[in-house]
């Protein structure tokens, strides 16, 4: 018994030991993140910080804005990182992201609830993550893909918002006047019948596209400040996010 004892001893100073060695760093400071994608409810702007912390634990917050998008006026914890850009939406009620690193679909309470983290049945890796809106009239999720293989060929696929494993329209289409090497497209929102798309054109330029409900060009328009993040409608009103917090109304569509 002393034997199995100092053994015992011996394997826990080990173990001590070695985790002394290991430093794993979760500290966590959001003030100098880029903001993401935006969305507007409860007369509030939502969005999330740009996590490049490469930090383990909590790092990603739900950032509460005023209604005219100057000031944070509350922070909610997430309990996640290493999400890459975050794309988001609402239903009114709860707030919806997507994940350009893994593809996730995930939908928080406005305090910061996880209700479910979730993958659609879409898992071909050829397909990459490209934003989301809400579509009220079905009352569901439109989440977009772009083709790692054919870079001007996207995907837009209607998904159930309790559960987006449980896929509708599947829609295919080329934007041959986007960017075809890095970015592309990665944000979108839908307000009658019309979709708004963020990008990057071929010339590296930030770009707006407008399309109707089938995705055919309606009109591109080119954003001159090129640190934009984020776009959402706040009634007929297109706001933009940029990466320094801004929150701005960008132009009307009555």
């Amino acid at each position: 018994m002393k034997y199995l004892n100092y053994l015992l001893l011996i394997f826990l100073l080990t173990f001590y030991a070695c985790e002394d060695d290991i430093e794993i760093n979760t500290s966590k400071e959001t003030y100098h993140d880029d903001i993401a994608d935006i969305t507007f409810i409860n007369d509030h702007f939502y969005t999330t910080n740009y996590d490049l912390s490469g930090n383990a634990g909590s790092q990603i917050d739900l950032l509460k804005f005023s209604a005219n998008g100057k000031n944070i006026d509350d922070a909610f914890d997430l309990g996640m990182n290493g999400q890459g850009y975050l794309a988001i939406t609402n239903d009114g009620t709860d707030v919806y992201l997507q994940s350009i690193i893994n593809s996730s679909i995930i939908k928080y309470s406005l305090i910061g609830e996880r209700i479910y983290m979730q993958w659609n049945g879409l898992s071909d890796p050829q397909w990459q993550a490209s934003g989301l809106c809400y579509k009220k009239l079905d009352d569901s999720l439109l989440v977009l893909y772009r083709n790692l293989k054919n870079p001007i060929e996207y995907r837009a696929i209607t998904v159930s918002k309790q559960n987006p494993y449980n896929m509708g329209c599947d829609i295919k289409f080329n934007l041959g006047s986007v960017d075809s090497t890095d970015c592309g497209i990665y944000a979108l929102d839908y307000k009658d019948s019309t979709f708004y798309m963020l990008g990057v054109n071929s010339t590296n330029k930030d770009i707006l596209v407008i399309t109707d409900n089938n995705f055919i060009i309606n009109s591109i328009e080119e954003i001159p400040d090129s640190t934009v993040t984020g776009l959402c409608f706040k009634e007929n009103d297109l706001y933009l996010s940029y990466r320094d917090r801004r929150i701005e109304n960008w132009k009307s569509y009555p």
